[in-house]
This record gives structure tokens, C-alpha cells and sequence, in this order.
């Protein structure tokens, strides 16, 4: 087994740089309050995880930490005291396996029925819920989970299989934690003892990177690539919104309650690139935006109808050049802000506690 230590940098008594041993906390310290730290903040453990579930009834036992990623991608999380060992191994692709299993609507109703306890949110209606995040990729959950183990450690055995099961293309990664204490401060490290490997030529669906690859070259390719960035760049300035990249544009998101009443991201603005218009850029105002805004957005309307076309409630215009959108740009600020202003007083109506303008940016 691989042992960490950690050394704090401190100056002597000449200014120069020392390194001064960092104790290590003993593992019952830690394994008691790993799992609670991971529920409070699942992104020590990925990068803009949010968990749907913790201590998940499951056929064969129950799944310790059930979650998705920021590219959409169900991730499923087995935890273990002390060190990790072959069985648990085995266990997490019991879990997945029988995730994978499911039917979409199946493994939707499955997360919705279970979730809510430990601290973690109730979601009522997963599909929903889902969908509002991650619009280009409405039933990305269905597809095969993500495995993570996490532990204090792992004996050899279990690293090599999870590095054998990772180079062959399955979804599974080993992550220990580690902690330490220096005075009255407490460290905590992650090591990513084995990352997932994707075949060579591969690639997952829908990933942010796959998708903002694919947009930047298909905007390179028929000459909007610039006009694209200078409108994302205004929209993400003046909107406090949650951008997702499309592999054809940004979509923006805010946070509203849903039908069934549970908090939700819900697009509220858009800009596109296609092919059949090259060297222009598409500026498109989902209607929930025309409803928040409500006579500004028809002032603007009436101010600006030979550029706007109304398409199903959905309102929406091409950017020719950038100094077409310069010009415009100029009613869209107050516009967007009207948007901004619109919809925190329905959030302030519809009571949704807990959630800012901030929240929404970050996703």
C-alpha cells in the first residue's frame, strides 16, 4: 500500500524554506467523518457532482453514494472504512450493473422513490429534474454509470483490478483520502490512485468538453466562431446564469420550481450556430423569458420587430457581423437585466428558500 505524507513549507529563522512534517490522522478519525463531509461536499470528491442519493436500497445491499456529474453522467460511489479490498470491487459493479439494468423510466422512478434522506435533496420527478439540467442530453442517465471507489486506502490487489478494469474501457476509478493535523488545523488530501481510461478513438456522449469541442470547430468551420464568443461572452457578463454548451451553442438557466413544485434549471436564453447560416450567429429568447419580462420585453419587441420573428412563443434573430450585434447589444443589456429583475420576484413569489442569483450561475 501506498503511503502519503504531506510536509507545511515554512521559513527559518534566514527566510529560507523548510520542510516540516505534517502528522497524519489516525483512519477511525477520519472514516467516521469522511462520508458526512463528501454529503455536505460532493465536489472534494468530482468536480461539480451533485448527489441524488445516499445509502440507496438496492438489490444486493445498498449503494452508498448515488450522484451526477457536469456532464450529465450517473455516478455511483462505494465507500469503504479503512482500507478498500477486492470485494468492494466486486460490489460497486453489482450496484452499477443493476443500475444499467433499468429501463429509463425504471431507473427515474427508482431515483425519485429514494431519494431525500441522509441530507440529501428531495427530487420528486428525476426525469424532470434531469432534463432541465442537461436539455441536450434529456436521458443521459440511462446510459452505463460511473464507478468510483473511495477508501483511506487500498491494498494492492484491488488497485491492480481497478487499473486493469479501467484500461479495458470500464468506467471505474479508485480515489483515497487522506488526513492530517498540524496545531489547531486539520488537512484533508484526495489521491486519484486510478483514473478512468477511455478506449483510444472513443469518447463519452454530451460531455461540456465533446460538446464545447464540437461547437468551437463547427463555428470555425462556417466563420462564426468570433461573433459566437463575443455574444457569449456579453450574455455570461449580464445574465447570472448556468451555461451548458451545446455541440450547436450556450444555452442559459435559471432556477425556477417546476410543475410538480421542486426547484429546477430552466433555459431562459440561447445562442446558436448552423450551418445553413454561415458567418451568423442566432440569438434566441426562450418565451419563460418573454413571460418575466413582461412589457419591457414588448417594448423591445415593438422597438425591434423588423430584426425578431416569433416562433411558438419563443422569440428569436440571426447576428450578421459584430458590428450588427453592437448595435443591438445596446437594448439587449436592459433587456437581459429586466429578465434578471423579472425573475427573482417570481422566485421571491414562489418562496424557493435557499437558492441566489449565485447558485444559478454556478449551477
Amino acid at each position: 500500500m501506498k503511503e502519503v505524507k504531506l510536509w507545511a513549507l515554512e521559513k527559518d529563522q534566514n527566510k529560507n524554506l523548510v520542510p516540516v512534517p505534517v502528522d497524519t490522522l489516525d483512519h477511525t478519525e477520519t472514516e467516521k467523518q469522511l462520508e458526512e463531509l463528501l454529503v455536505r461536499t460532493p465536489e472534494i470528491l468530482m468536480p461539480g457532482l451533485t448527489l441524488v442519493g445516499r445509502q440507496t436500497p438496492i438489490e444486493g445491499g445498498a449503494l452508498d453514494l448515488l450522484g451526477v456529474d457536469e456532464d450529465g453522467n450517473l455516478v455511483v460511489s462505494e465507500l469503504k472504512r479503512g482500507t478498500l479490498s477486492r470485494d468492494a470491487v466486486a460490489q460497486i459493479i453489482d450496484y452499477a450493473s443493476f443500475l444499467a439494468s433499468l429501463d429509463s423510466e425504471s431507473l427515474s422512478e427508482h431515483v425519485s422513490q429514494r431519494s431525500g434522506t441522509r441530507g440529501i435533496e428531495k427530487i420528486e420527478d428525476f426525469n424532470s429534474w434531469y432534463q432541465e439540467r442537461f436539455p441536450n442530453n434529456p436521458e443521459g442517465y440511462s446510459d452505463q454509470p460511473s464507478m468510483v471507489l473511495v477508501g483511506l486506502s487500498a491494498d494492492d490487489r484491488t488497485r491492480r483490478m481497478v487499473d486493469f478494469l479501467s484500461k479495458g474501457g470500464l468506467d471505474i476509478s479508485l480515489i483515497t483520502f487522506h488526513a492530517f493535523n498540524k496545531g489547531d488545523n486539520l488537512f484533508l488530501a484526495r489521491q486519484v490512485e486510478v483514473q478512468v481510461r477511455e478506449p483510444a478513438g472513443q469518447q463519452k456522449r454530451y460531455t461540456k468538453s465533446t460538446n464545447l469541442e464540437a461547437l468551437k470547430a463547427l463555428a470555425s468551420r462556417i466563420g462564426s466562431a468570433k461573433l459566437l464568443e463575443t455574444m457569449a461572452q456579453f450574455v455570461r457578463n449580464k445574465l447570472p446564469a448556468y451555461e451548458w454548451p451545446s455541440r450547436s451553442g450556450y444555452s442559459y438557466s435559471l432556477i425556477e420550481r417546476t410543475e410538480r413544485g421542486t426547484p429546477s434549471y430552466r433555459v431562459y436564453v440561447a445562442i446558436y450556430v448552423y450551418e445553413s447560416h454561415p458567418g451568423e450567429v442566432q440569438l434566441f429568447f426562450h418565451r419563460r423569458s418573454r413571460q418575466v419580462a413582461n412589457e419591457l420585453f414588448e417594448t423591445f419587441l415593438v422597438q425591434n420587430r423588423k430584426r425578431f420573428r416569433e416562433n411558438r412563443g419563443h422569440i428569436e434573430t440571426y447576428m450578421k457581423s459584430e458590428a450588427d450585434w453592437s448595435n443591438l447589444s445596446k437594448s439587449i443589456e436592459p433587456l437581459l437585466q429586466g429578465i434578471v429583475e423579472g425573475w427573482k420576484e417570481r422566485s421571491q413569489k414562489e418562496n424557493i428558500s435557499g437558492i441566489s442569483i449565485s447558485d444559478s450561475r454556478e449551477g
